[in-house]
């Protein structure tokens, strides 16, 4: 079984949970999901795109029952920085405490910059085609989905 290191995690939506410009999930990162909120890690997502449009995303995925809260750009969020302290808030964890056992998992040096600044762990993911060192300040790098 896949064991989580953290008891929250935020992941980022395009070119982490699904392959960049599309709705395919990358390989491997179902049965991620699956495990952990099996074992009750708390998931959110936080992604740049609308909120309604992650959600119907998240939905048509049949991903609901695994993420407790779905956070995009609103009206008054904008920016990698608030979505991801809306993501954290949607899931009762107010900043800065609410950063304690928590991980964002992203594609882009502006979700690892979002994590650093929040004090969470900051996962870099590079199966989007970012490389590794445009991931500077990333706690850990996934080169893919761990299994």
């Amino acid at each position: 079984m896949l064991t989580c290191p953290w008891s929250c995690v935020v992941w980022d939506l395009d070119g982490t949970l699904l392959e960049r410009g599309g709705l395919r999930p990358v390989d491997g990162v179902e049965a991620v999901l699956a495990a952990w909120a099996g074992a009750g890690v708390e998931m959110a997502v936080a992604t740049s795109a609308s909120t309604s449009t992650a959600r119907q995303v998240v939905d048509g995925l049949g991903w609901s029952g695994w993420f407790s809260h779905v956070a995009g750009s609103a009206p008054g969020v904008a920016g990698k920085d608030e979505v991801l302290a809306e993501a954290l808030l949607g899931l009762g964890r107010v900043l800065p405490e609410g950063a304690a056992g928590a991980a964002m998992v992203g594609d882009s040096p502006a979700d690892v910059a979002a994590a650093r600044r929040h004090g969470l762990t900051a996962v870099g993911v590079t199966w989007s085609g970012t490389p590794a060192d445009a991931l500077g300040g990333a706690d850990v790098i996934w080169t893919r989905p761990p299994s």
